[in-house]
């Protein structure tokens, strides 16, 4: 069961989740509630775990959007294709290296939920399909409550210390300012 407090109104003011929350603030926490449930389910030492690759996943996002709005800090073609290949193998392998940290590997339940939220993104943000993006967002949303502050702080420094050759000091931050407005949400 979650110990930790959430404050909602804050959530609703973070950008990609203004809209589902002005919609219908309440049915858009409901759903968030509903896969914070899921998740607990996994234990403490999974979600430890999944915080890693959540951390490696928005770091990989910020990359790979500024790319694709060829930002000024944008890392070079091969670079970003480096980056992506990286993070995509994690998910396809159902496996997190670290250098510092050695192999990370998942209970089956939760690969399953890897595959899951992997078929989610595809189904939100490739295929367009009408409802995904909502659904994205609250389960995003939950895993961030769910993983909480002090893992979330543990995997940024990880994947500062033993990536940020690869992704950049620039869009090391980038992910994490991406995820301190949830972490400013929870407490």
């Amino acid at each position: 069961m979650l110990t930790l407090q959430v404050d909602w109104n804050q959530l609703a003011e973070i950008e990609e989740l203004q809209a589902y929350f002005q919609t219908d603030f309440q049915g858009f926490q409901n759903l968030v509630e509903e896969y914070i449930a899921k998740f607990e389910q996994f234990g403490q030492e999974e979600l430890n775990k999944l915080a890693y690759l959540r951390v490696l996943e928005v770091t990989n996002g910020c990359t790979q959007w500024g790319f694709r709005r060829q930002d000024e800090e944008s890392l070079s073609v091969e670079d970003t294709r480096q980056c992506m290949k990286l993070v995509m193998g994690f998910i396809k392998n159902k496996k997190v290296y670290f250098p510092s940290k050695g192999t990370i590997v998942f209970a089956p339940e939760v690969e399953d939920f890897i595959e899951n939220g992997r078929e989610m993104y595809c189904n939100a943000f490739k295929k367009n399909v009408p409802g995904m993006k909502r659904e994205y967002y609250a389960s995003s949303t939950a895993q961030f409550i769910v993983y909480g502050a002090k893992n979330l702080k543990l995997a940024m420094d990880c994947v500062k210390q033993d990536y940020e050759y690869l992704f950049s000091t620039y869009y090391i931050q980038r992910g994490r300012n991406y995820i301190a407005p949830y972490l400013a949400s929870i407490f």
